[in-house]
């Protein structure tokens, strides 16, 4: 296939008066700042924003885009802006404002160009241009450099997003229906953003974050918390990382206190962390922030938290090493579903996992109960029936995985 790259302009006035469309806050970043990163998601190897000006908003987006490793140009003009492709590269195009659901641009990217991202009669509404009588455009196309460097050399005073329009409606390029697959079902599928109400709308479309894979007290129970704190300090300079080391931070505290048996205390800690490590997961998430960094945290957290598990037992051993062994033998489980459940994701099966299935913080959740009971030996017990009951939850749909691949 033929590398692939984006141009994003943010030229346009925000009709409310408010500045640049492209530097208006979306989930907590620019918008351009967000167009980039789908684009980079899409395969888009490197990206050009056409700028005819640099406000400090923008700087800051720029900074952060090549600090997470995105290789960014900035052209002051259209001219400038096609120079910066080779004829033969197939090139991501946003036009001002322009914003759609990561599966819809993967899918236009991941065909030959020239094509468009569409929207029928029944899609949303908004100031998309009209294509014909059933179609109109989502502001997104994919269009071949030399198309992009001839079309820029013959524009004159007309517009660029219009006139490539034209021009690959011309050359039939495929159409890609936002509601064929690409981004059906979810909110806002494609957007045209005007101003700082559509950049809200825009926002609120982005917490739709698919939690799928995830364990169940992320999806029920600090998933919908971690919302409600996400959406009250979205706009604030917090990174994500930072939130994610301070659940870290938060369980390596309740290690002490587990081991002197202040066990209210450590399991508070051990919440308050998972709290702050699934909002920081959300940050991440709508600002579509790099996820390799975000998993060795989450890997972290849980190494911590085994630890604390093999402390509280060691702990309540009284001479008896019954409960060193329930802890010991939980943990090896664990460490063995997890390694099975990153198979079962290699296979392209991780959806198929079942929704009850064991995780640090599910365990935490199972074993409150019992402390407050104080029957810890029972709840060490309940602990590891339920890692292995997981395990071999996992295992069996690895292996009906791997037999379905076999036959």
């Amino acid at each position: 296939m033929v590398a692939l790259a984006a141009l994003i302009s943010a030229v346009r006035d925000a009709d409310d008066g408010s500045g640049l469309v492209g530097t208006l806050p979306v989930a907590g970043r620019t918008l351009i700042e967000r167009q980039a990163r789908l684009a980079t998601l899409a395969g888009a190897e490197r990206i050009v924003l056409l700028i005819e000006r640099l406000p400090g908003g923008l700087t800051g987006a720029i900074d952060r885009l090549r600090r997470d490793g995105i290789a960014i140009d900035v052209a002051r003009s259209a001219g400038d802006a096609a120079d910066r492709f080779h004829p033969d590269e197939r090139v991501l195009i946003f036009a001002d404002g322009a914003t759609a659901a990561l599966g819809a641009i993967t899918r236009l990217a991941a065909g030959p160009a020239p094509a468009l991202l569409t929207i029928g009669e029944a899609g949303p509404a908004g100031p998309f241009e009209r294509i014909d009588a059933g179609a109109r455009w989502a502001g997104l196309a994919l269009v071949p450099g030399d198309m992009l460097r001839k079309t820029v050399a013959m524009l004159g005073d007309w517009d660029l997003h219009s006139t490539l329009l034209r021009r690959a409606v011309g050359a039939s390029a495929r159409r890609i229906d936002i509601a064929d697959g690409a981004g059906l079902g979810e909110p806002q599928a494609a957007m045209l953003v005007r101003s700082r109400a559509g950049a809200r709308v825009a926002t609120e479309a982005a917490f739709s974050v698919d939690r799928e894979g995830e364990g169940w007290p992320a999806r029920w129970i600090y998933g919908p918390l971690a919302r409600l704190l996400g959406g009250a300090i979205l706009e604030r300079p917090i990174e994500s990382r930072w939130l994610r080391w301070a659940g870290i931070g938060a369980t390596l505290v309740a290690l002490p206190m587990l081991a002197k048996g202040w066990l209210a205390a450590a399991l508070l800690m051990l919440i308050g962390g998972a709290l702050l490590d699934a909002t920081g997961r959300l940050l991440a998430a709508l600002r579509l922030s790099p996820a390799s960094i975000g998993d060795r945290l989450a890997i972290g957290r849980a190494l911590v938290m085994a630890l604390g598990l093999l402390v509280f037992a060691w702990q309540r051993m009284h001479g008896d090493p019954t409960p060193l062994v329930l802890g010991v033998a939980t943990v090896a489980v664990m460490l063995a579903e997890a390694r099975e459940r990153l198979a079962l994701r290699l296979f392209g099966g991780e959806a198929g996992a079942p929704g009850w299935i064991a995780d640090v913080d599910a365990l935490v959740l199972l074993f409150l109960p019992f402390a407050l009971a104080q029957q810890t030996l029972a709840g060490l017990l309940a602990l590891g029936v339920y890692a292995a009951a997981s395990f071999g939850a996992v295992q069996q749909r690895l292996l009906q995985r791997a037999h379905r691949d076999a036959s």
